[in-house]
C-alpha cells in the first residue's frame, strides 16, 4: 500500500468548506427596468448620450482616507449615484438578482443566508479608475461586496483582487447585450479598477450582508493544508515509481459527489469536492504535478448463483428491478476492467487524453475509497444451455487524477500502443519541424517514450507475427529510424525482434534499423533474431537473410554464416531433429518463397551451406515435395545468379529427372467403365459402390436411401477421390443419389503432362 495514497486523503478530508476569496461569472439578463432620478428610464445596453446624462446628474465618487471621506481624482476617478436615486426592477429582476447572490455566496464559500443591499450606481467613463484599496463596513453585517456590470460597451477597466499572496484579474465586459457579469469579494480584500480605455461601464454595487447573528464569514483559507499537500506531492514526484515504498505512477482521489460527463468540470464541483479542488490546483502546480478530473469506471462480471427458489421466474434476463437482484449471489469476479475517461483540465481547455487503465489496488486514494460502494448498474443472467448463471455490474465515480509532470509519458504508456504510437508519431513530426533549440528536447521526449513502449511491449505469442499487414513493430522501427535513435533500435531488435515476435512484413523496417548500426552489431542482432524466430517463422528469417546482402552494404555476407547455420538447423523434415512446439505456438511453415529466399541467401553467404540445404530437402522429399515446393522454386529462380550455384543446379537436376520420368509414363484413356477402387468402408452401401466401380459396363449407379446414408456414401467417394459425378434426385421418399462415372483422373494426367512439358522446357532453358 502506498503511503502517498493514505497521506493525501488524510489531508484532503480536513478540507470541507468550498469557496474562495472571490467569485465571478455571467448570467442571462432579461431586460430590467432601470430609472435614475434626474434622467428617467435608462436603456440597456447603455447608450452614449444616456451615459452623458448620467454623468451630468452624478457626483465624483469619494474614497475614505482615515476618518475622512475625500475626492481625489488621482486616487479614484469615477462617477456615483446614490441608491436612493436608483430604481431597478422588472418581472425577472428579483429572480436574476437572487441567482447572482446565490452563485456569489456559493463561490465565496458562505453557507448561511445572504442578502444584497444596493449601495451605489457607478459610471466608469473613459479614463476612470480606482487605485488599490479595501472596502469598509458600510452597514452592520456587511462581509463582502458584489458588483454587477449591466450591459454597456467598454474596454479595459479590469478588476484586480488580492488576498494574502494571491491575485486575480477579472475582465467584466458585457459584450453580449443580453448578459450581465458579476464579481463578489470579501471586504478585507485589497482591490483596484484599472483604467477604462474606451466606452462607458455601468455598474451596480451591492453590500452583501449575513442574516442572523454570529461571526462574519471569512474567505476559506487552507494554507496549511495546501502546503502539506504540496510537500507530499513534491516528495512523491521526486521518488521513482515502483520503488520499495510503493509509489504509484499516478494518484486517483475519489470525489464525494456523483457527476455525469456533462456535469463534470472544475467550475461545477460541489461542496467538499470544490474545496479539495481549491487546495489541489495550486499545490499540484507548484509541486510539478499534472491534475485532471476524470470518470473512473469499473466493470465486473463472472458466475452467479441463483438463490430465489421460492418463486418461479420467467424469462432469461433480470433487469435489476426490485426483487431480482436479491435472488442471486455473486460467486466470483472473473473479469474486471477499470478505466479513466472524460478528462477535464483545471483551466477548462480540452484534454487530448483518451481512456487510460487504472489500478485501484495501488493508485486509489484513500486505498479503501471503494469499499461498500454500490454499483450504478447490476444485471443477472439466468442459466441457459451450457452456461450457468452470471452477473454484470458497473461502478462509476468522479475522481481527481494526479501524476508528476515528468512522468506523463509513463502514464500515457499505460494506455498501450493505441495511444503511445500516435503520440510518438506526433513527437517525431514536431521534432522534424522544430527549431534547432527545441530539437534535442523533442528527441529526448521521443527517446523516453520509446523506452516506456519497449518496457511494456506485449510478449504473448498471440500478438506475435503479423505476416499479412504492416503492424505496430514496423511503425515503431520506422519512427526510431527517422529519429536516428540507434539506442532504442538496438533495444527493440535485441529484445522484441529476437523474441520471435516479428513477421516477414517487418523485415523492411528491421533492415533500415540495422543499416544505422555498426556492422558487427548488425550481424550480432541478425544472429539473435534468427535464433529466436527460426523455430516458428522460417519465412521471416529466410527473407531477412536474402535481403540483408543488398540492404546492408557495410556487412560482409560471409559474416552471416552463423545466422545461416541456425536457420539450416531449424529446417523441418528429419524427425530426429524435430522440435516440439507448445500448442499456442506456430510450427515452421514451408513455402515456395522460403525455398527461393533460402537458396538466394545461402548462395551469397556460404555455398557449402547451400549444398547442405539442398541435400536436406532432397533427403526428406515428403516434406519438401517436388511438385509443391521445389519445382515452383527452381522455376522462379531461372535466369537469376543463384541458378549458377551448385545447390540450385542440383535441385534443378532432381526436378528435371522427376518431370522427365512422369512425362515418360504411358498415358491412355480408359477402355471401359472400370474405375479405381480405394474405398475405406465395408458397410453394405459402400460394398455395393465398390462392385459398381469394378463393373466394366455399368456407367451409372443409383442409391435410394435416407439422407444420413447418402451423406455417408458421398463423403466416402470424396475421400477416395473416385472418378464419379454425383447428383441428388429429390423425387419420392427417400431421395436418390445418382453416381455417373467420368474420366477425371485421366484428364488430370493429361493436364499434368502438359504442365510437365512446359516446366521441362523452362528448366532446361
Amino acid at each position: 500500500m502506498s503511503s502517498i495514497t493514505t497521506a493525501l486523503a488524510a489531508v484532503l478530508r480536513a478540507v470541507r468548506r468550498p469557496g474562495d476569496f472571490y467569485a465571478s461569472g455571467s448570467t442571462m439578463l432579461p431586460t430590467p427596468s432601470l430609472e435614475v432620478e434626474g434622467v428617467g428610464p435608462v436603456a440597456l445596453p447603455l447608450l452614449p448620450f444616456q451615459a452623458e446624462q448620467l454623468v451630468a446628474v452624478a457626483q465624483r465618487a469619494p474614497y475614505g482616507r482615515g476618518q475622512d471621506t475625500v475626492v481625489d481624482t488621482q486616487v479614484r476617478r469615477t462617477w456615483q449615484i446614490g441608491a436612493d436615486r436608483v430604481r431597478i426592477g422588472g418581472k425577472h429582476w428579483p429572480s436574476t438578482l437572487a441567482d447572482i447572490v446565490a452563485r456569489a455566496a456559493d463561490g465565496l464559500g458562505v453557507t448561511n443566508p445572504v442578502t444584497a443591499e444596493l449601495y451605489k450606481l457607478l459610471i466608469y467613463d473613459q479614463g476612470s479608475f480606482f487605485v488599490s484599496h479595501r472596502d469598509t463596513e458600510k452597514t452592520p453585517g456587511m462581509f463582502a461586496t458584489l458588483v454587477v456590470v449591466l450591459p454597456s460597451l467598454s474596454s479595459g477597466g479590469e478588476l484586480v483582487i488580492r488576498h494574502h499572496d494571491r491575485e486575480v484579474q477579472l475582465e467584466l465586459h458585457c459584450d453580449d447585450p443580453s448578459e450581465a457579469t458579476f464579481a463578489a469579494f470579501y471586504a478585507d480584500c485589497p482591490h483596484e479598477v484599472l483604467p477604462v480605455t474606451a466606452g462607458c461601464r455601468l455598474t451596480l454595487v451591492y453590500n452583501l450582508l449575513r442574516r442572523g447573528k454570529g461571526a462574519a464569514p471569512e474567505a476559506p483559507r487552507y494554507d496549511r493544508e495546501q502546503t502539506h499537500v504540496e510537500t507530499l506531492l513534491r516528495s512523491w514526484a521526486a521518488a521513482e515509481p515502483g520503488s520499495d515504498d510503493g509509489n504509484p505512477t499516478k494518484l486517483i482521489y475519489k470525489l464525494e459527489h456523483a457527476y455525469t460527463p456533462a456535469e463534470l468540470g472544475f467550475a461545477t464541483l460541489k461542496g467538499a469536492d470544490a474545496a479539495a479542488a481549491g487546495v489541489l490546483v495550486g499545490a499540484a502546480a507548484r509541486a510539478g504535478c499534472d491534475l485532471h478530473l476524470a470518470l473512473l469506471t469499473i466493470e465486473e462480471s463472472g458466475p452467479a448463483e441463483y438463490t430465489g427458489y421460492g418463486r418461479r421466474r420467467r424469462g432469461r434476463w433480470s433487469d435489476g428491478s426490485e426483487g431480482d437482484d436479491d435472488e442471486y449471489d455473486v460467486v466470483e469476479i472473473s473479469d474486471r476492467d477499470v478505466t479513466l475517461s472524460d478528462w477535464r483540465r483545471p483551466d477548462g481547455n480540452p484534454s487530448t487524453l483518451s481512456n487510460l487503465p487504472a489500478d485501484t489496488d495501488s493508485e486509489l486514494s484513500p486505498p479503501d475509497a471503494l469499499e461498500d460502494a454500490e454499483p450504478d448498474e447490476q444485471h443477472f443472467h439466468e442459466a441457459t444451455g451450457n452456461e450457468g448463471a452470471s452477473f454484470e455490474r458497473t461502478y462509476r465515480h468522479a475522481a481527481f487524477v494526479l501524476w508528476p509532470s515528468r512522468r506523463v509519458l509513463a502514464v500515457l504508456n499505460q494506455g498501450g500502443l493505441r495511444l503511445t504510437l500516435p503520440y510518438l508519431t506526433d513527437l517525431t513530426e514536431r521534432w522534424s519541424t522544430c527549431s534547432a533549440d527545441e530539437r534535442s528536447a523533442r528527441w529526448a521526449q521521443a527517446h523516453e517514450l520509446a523506452g516506456h513502449i519497449l518496457s511494456t511491449w506485449p510478449r504473448h505469442p498471440a500478438y506475435g507475427r503479423q505476416d499479412e499487414s504492416v503492424g505496430d513493430k514496423t511503425r515503431l522501427l520506422t519512427l526510431l529510424a527517422r529519429l536516428g535513435d540507434t539506442g532504442r533500435i538496438d533495444d527493440f531488435l535485441a529484445d522484441v525482434a529476437a523474441s520471435g515476435l516479428c513477421g516477414k512484413t517487418d523485415n523492411s523496417a528491421i533492415l533500415v534499423g540495422l543499416a544505422l548500426l555498426a556492422p558487427a552489431r548488425a550481424v550480432a542482432l541478425i544472429e539473435r533474431i534468427t535464433e529466436g524466430t527460426a523455430p516458428t517463422s522460417l519465412g521471416m528469417c529466410g527473407d531477412l537473410l536474402a535481403r540483408a546482402g543488398a540492404a546492408l552494404a557495410q556487412v560482409d555476407p560471409a559474416a552471416l554464416r552463423t545466422a545461416a547455420t541456425t536457420l539450416l538447423d531449424a529446417l523441418p523434415g528429419d524427425p530426429a531433429r524435430a522440435t516440439p512446439y507448445p500448442v499456442w505456438q506456430y510450427g515452421p511453415r514451408l513455402s515456395v518463397d522460403f525455398i527461393v529466399d533460402l537458396l538466394v541467401a545461402f548462395g551469397r553467404i556460404d555455398p557449402a551451406l547451400a549444398m547442405r540445404a539442398a541435400d536436406h530437402m532432397l533427403a526428406w522429399s515428403t516434406t519438401y515435395t517436388l511438385d509443391g515446393l521445389l519445382v515452383p522454386a527452381i522455376r522462379k529462380l531461372m535466369g537469376s545468379a543463384t541458378m549458377q550455384t551448385l545447390a540450385a543446379r542440383r535441385l534443378r537436376t532432381a526436378c528435371l529427372d522427376h518431370l522427365h520420368a512422369r512425362a515418360a509414363e504411358t498415358l491412355e484413356a480408359p477402355r471401359d467403365w472400370r474405375r479405381a477402387n480405394s474405398l475405406g468402408c465395408q458397410c453394405p452401401h459402400c460394398l455395393a459402390l465398390s462392385q459398381y466401380l469394378a463393373h466394366p459396363a455399368q456407367k451409372e449407379w443409383v442409391l435410394r436411401a435416407a439422407a444420413a446414408q447418402r451423406a455417408h456414401v458421398e463423403s466416402t467417394i470424396k475421400a477416395a477421390g473416385c472418378d464419379l459425378d454425383m447428383t441428388t434426385v429429390r423425387r419420392g421418399s427417400p431421395h436418390s443419389l445418382v453416381c455417373t462415372k467420368n474420366q477425371a483422373s485421366y484428364e488430370r494426367r493429361v493436364k499434368q503432362r502438359e504442365n510437365d512439358l512446359v516446366d521441362i522446357q523452362r528448366l532446361e532453358g
